[in-house]
């Protein structure tokens, strides 16, 4: 158990024994509006570094850690701590990191812990004094007093060793010796001398650690519009660092050859752990700069020399990542799709003619005999299944199989003929450009 841990398990059995305090804790949510208005109005007053740094961003998300802090405290004194998840108190981390990443001063962010203390205290102990002459009321301020003490202490220390991490990671990736380390790294090289290694410990990528390598690129929109690339990238780097906790992930992000290269660690399971974390922040289903982006993540490997194997796999699956399915792991790749993806200039002259009768250049009849081959491979060859998929009759099911076997002289109604027409049509599709051209 994390000391994190047993404090939180400590905080819940103490609140379980005075359940006057957690019910005036839990009646804290009626009055989040006015918990962040009361310390967001002290900070501007008694903190100039906090005035310097407010806009609209900085604003939204001050309200945001105010929510998610008030919810950790309802969580803890109502005995929910599994809700916190697996790390009680990530999201102070999370907004360790922002902040130094905008460069928010460390005091700044500290002094609002100071004054959201203040202001907890206050509001619970007005809420308590309307019931002075019940001795639980008393006995609830005394353990109040030192669980906000405690609570704000805590949280200030993670919020404290959270920024000074990633003030350094900033610091660290301005210089020759980030990117000398991303690129001995790449090529499979050890970090030779102290400066790097010690570069890299910072960083969190830890020796015998499972290592993975991520490929970021914008994923072009079908509108034509113009695409600032570098501005792109550099949106991507941002969202990557922002999503991948540092108690986590160790990282190491860059910019090159017009894509963002990740290598990444954890204790295990890296890869996965690295693409089910961007999906729980609904990375793909926003855009950057208004347009998607897709990644690429290799298999695990807990060996140096095989990080560049792992940045071919991470290049390779990124080729596969699309609008509708951005993510995209290396073990993902379908088989047949990768062969019919990279097929040669002599696979692509074995496309037999009758596939254009079959494609939507043909028209729309051509369009429905494709659809429909595709939905009687998808049904199991079942005529029933596959007409009930289209919606359509049984009786247009075997007109639509009869046409295509005259068009091509081929069985659909065979695996083996099924199987032809689909991958024939696939690689048609897949090489439609370069099958005119050659």
């Amino acid at each position: 158990m994390t000391t994190a841990d047993a404090k939180v398990r400590d905080w819940g059995e103490r609140f379980g024994k005075v359940p006057f305090a957690a019910g005036s804790v839990a009646g804290l949510y009626k009055r989040s509006a006015e918990i962040w208005q009361r310390t967001f109005e002290l900070l501007q007053r008694e903190s100039p570094e906090y005035r310097n740094s407010i806009d609209e961003e900085f604003t939204k998300e001050s309200k945001s850690h105010c929510r998610e802090l008030l919810n950790a405290i309802i969580a803890i004194a109502a005995g929910r701590a599994e809700k916190l998840g697996a790390d009680p108190f990530g999201f102070v981390r999370t907004h360790a990191e922002w902040r130094a990443r905008h460069q928010v001063p460390l005091t700044a962010s500290l002094h609002a812990y100071r004054l959201a203390h203040k202001t907890y205290w206050e509001i619970t102990r007005e809420s308590l004094l309307r019931h002075a002459g019940r001795k639980e009321a008393l006995l609830s301020l005394t353990m109040l007093s030192d669980f906000w003490i405690e609570f704000f202490d805590h949280v200030g220390a993670v919020l404290a060793e959270a920024h000074a991490v990633e003030e350094g990671l900033s610091a660290a990736q301005s210089t020759r010796a980030y990117v000398g380390l991303i690129d001995d790294l790449l090529r499979g090289v050890e970090p030779g001398d102290a400066e790097a290694r010690r570069l890299r410990t910072l960083c969190g990528i830890r020796p015998g650690a499972p290592l993975a390598v991520a490929v970021a690129r914008p994923l072009q929109s079908g509108n034509g519009k113009h695409i600032d690339l570098e501005v792109t990238l550099r949106s991507l780097v941002r969202l990557v660092q922002q999503q991948l906790p540092s108690a986590v992930f160790g990282k190491l992000v860059d910019i090159r050859h017009g894509e963002v290269t990740v290598i990444v660690s954890s204790d295990d399971d890296t890869s996965r752990r690295f693409l089910k974390v961007l999906r729980q922040h609904g990375f793909g289903r926003r855009g950057v700069n208004g347009m998607g982006a897709g990644i690429g993540v290799s298999l695990d490997t807990t060996e140096i020399a095989r990080l560049p194997e792992c940045l071919e796999a991470a290049r390779l699956a990124v080729e596969f990542a699309s609008a509708t399915r951005p993510l995209m792991h290396f073990a993902d790749i379908e088989l047949p799709e990768f062969l019919i993806r990279r097929a040669d200039k002599t696979a692509l002259r074995l496309i037999p003619e009758w596939t254009r009768h079959l494609t939507p250049a043909g028209g729309s009849q051509s369009t429905e005999l494709s659809r429909t081959i595709h939905a009687f491979a998808e049904c199991s060859l079942n005529v029933k299944q596959t007409a009930r998929y289209l919606s359509v009759h049984t009786n247009t099911v075997y007109f639509r199989l009869n046409r295509i076997n005259k068009l091509t002289g081929i069985d659909p109604r065979t695996y083996s003929g099924t199987s032809l027409l689909l991958t024939a049509l696939r690689l048609r599709e897949a090489h439609a450009n370069g099958k005119e051209s050659s």
